[in-house]
């Protein structure tokens, strides 16, 4: 579809090589031809075909790299279930509980700080908590597809509903344990991190809930066994310690299943999954392994009228499916484009804003001031599409994905980066439209 609008600002301005619109101004050709006779065009008829494409990627997500670990899944009917699991050892902290006979145990607690929470939390998360048959490496590099063997039985259990902003989760250990534990503390049994993780081996935290959309994020240093114990002189002064999560070795480990949705036909890297078969929606997420695979098959067929006389700007906006943000599922600050082959494979980032220097990036931006909740991603591709129209480059598909900005190389730098989704609209969805925006100056007849 076409529409005319007069652009009345043309009447105004002289002096303008036509030069000046193939950069992207939106003044142009008014030394060679009258400003009175000239019209802005917009045109937003061009096809984009969208389709759900598959991220094959090991990605770091042990202690060094990320301070956290997490737990928890989402549940989706189209792109099926991400589980979230967290793994760490114990880390030896020094006190002053050796030798001492004045005083007693209290408690010995699992204490798990919020780093962060993700998806809904608004109804109850069970968590298991599980002993590791061994301790984790701290000269080992793990991996989101990286596991580790831990007992079928959970060593703690707990039901609640997150509370981040408020107070931590804390899981009391059997009495037999803790008075154990002092024990060994106290008579120099454990008096460092390997004899420490004879006795604790560390344990995996495991999401015990059927389905559900919450993610759990929790800082080691803050997170792992405190003791409680007290003075029995008169003062009864009380007093604990914390032995945190191992910094160095946790990790979390991430799997997806998509048995049962249409994206299961995602096998190899050249496989695509059209978003007319998933709800006219296709979707983003390093830690589901998927991106969103765009083509504009008829670009370089775009008609130009004996009319036309540039093209001032091209503006790809796209839409993210949500409807508040009350959801608490942020989409991603930043999405990027690249050239990719059949395969899929990046070959180049496709060139932003009307002079072609700038990689092609976009923020999310939203209002919430509507009447209607409205969000998107703006890109300006004036440059790229001005090619692609007068045929110099060749027409490649293109890859949306998250553009992590801390990280040199393209790659995500922590957990909340990978578990971070969205879900795009294509042409044909109602509310959440994708659109190639094309703004041409042609004379007027």
């Amino acid at each position: 579809m076409m529409r005319t609008i007069w652009y009345a600002g043309l009447l105004l301005l002289t002096g303008i090589v036509l030069f000046a619109c193939e950069s992207g101004d939106l003044n142009v050709g008014q030394s060679v031809i009258n400003p009175t006779e000239l019209d802005i065009q917009p045109i937003d008829s061009v096809t984009i075909r969208t389709s759900t494409v598959l991220k094959i990627d090991s990605l770091p997500t042990y202690g060094p790299l990320d301070a956290n670990i997490v737990v928890g899944q989402w549940t989706s009917a189209q792109t099926g279930k991400l589980t979230a699991k967290g793994f760490s050892s114990i880390a030896y902290t020094n006190h002053s509980l050796l030798s001492q006979t004045n005083f007693r145990l209290d408690s010995l607690v699992l204490e798990l700080n919020y780093a962060y929470a993700y998806g809904d939390t608004t109804t109850a998360f069970n968590l298991g908590v599980y002993r590791l048959t061994r301790p984790l490496s701290v000269e080992r590099a793990y991996y989101n597809t990286s596991t580790v063997s831990y007992e079928t039985t959970p060593f703690l259990q707990q039901t609640t509903v997150p509370r981040p902003r408020t107070r931590p989760i804390r899981m009391r250990l059997p009495d037999a344990v803790a008075q154990e534990f002092y024990t060994k503390l106290v008579n120099g049994e454990i008096t460092d991190g390997t004899t420490l993780n004879e006795f604790f081996t560390g344990f995996a935290f495991v999401s015990q809930a059927a389905n559900g959309n919450t993610f759990l994020g929790f800082v080691s240093s803050a997170s792992g066994l405190r003791l409680f114990y007290h003075d029995t002189d008169v003062s009864q002064t009380a007093g604990n310690v914390l032995f945190p999560l191992q910094s160095t070795a946790h990790f979390t480990n991430l799997t997806n299943d998509r048995s049962g949705t249409p994206l299961k036909a995602l096998q190899q890297r050249a496989d695509a999954v059209s978003s007319n078969l998933t709800d006219n929606t296709s979707f983003i997420s390093w830690g589901a392994g998927l991106q969103t695979r765009l083509e504009l098959p008829y670009i370089n067929q775009f008609e130009r009228s004996d009319r036309y006389v540039a093209l001032n700007s091209a503006l790809l906006v796209i839409k993210p499916v949500r409807q508040s943000l009350l959801d608490n599922t942020p989409p991603p600050t930043q999405l990027i484009l690249y050239e990719v082959n059949d395969r899929n494979e990046i070959l180049s980032t496709v060139p932003g804003t009307a002079s072609g220097t700038t990689a092609a990036l976009a923020s999310y931006v939203y209002d919430p001031t509507g009447p209607i909740f409205t969000d998107s991603y703006t890109f300006d591709i004036t440059s790229y599409v001005g090619q692609l129209i007068k045929q110099r480059i060749p027409n490649r598909a293109l890859l949306l994905t998250v553009y992590p900005p801390s990280a040199a190389n393209g790659q995500p730098t922590s957990i909340l980066e990978m578990i971070q989704r969205t879900t795009l609209g294509n042409q044909q969805r109602q509310n959440d439209q994708m659109q190639l925006q094309i703004f041409a100056t042609s004379t007027v007849r």
